[in-house]
């Protein structure tokens, strides 16, 4: 959450979780560069190497699984599990 400004009830754990999150909150990010581009989307949950990798400002999304919703970047209430799912969901 290295650029986060107003964004509460965030939770990253790993390697530039949540990179590019500003004013997005209740978010979780569990994995290397998971929700990475994330800026003012919220209530999005990622677990998993890149998951919800380019999502912007998309919103209550659920991405589990390696590269999970990867290109998303404003989809909403979207649901992935596993290797590669939704992969090119935009």
């Amino acid at each position: 959450m290295f650029s986060n400004t107003t964004g509460s009830a965030n939770t990253a754990t790993g390697v530039s979780s949540l990179r590019f999150n500003t004013t997005g909150s209740d978010n979780t990010g569990d994995g290397v560069d998971a929700l990475f581009s994330n800026t003012t989307g919220s209530s999005n949950t990622a677990s998993g190497y890149q998951a919800l990798y380019s999502n912007i400002y998309g919103s209550s999304n659920t991405a589990s699984g390696y590269q999970a919703l990867f290109s998303n970047t404003s989809g909403f209430f979207n649901t992935a599990t596993g290797v590669r799912a939704l992969v090119l969901q935009l």
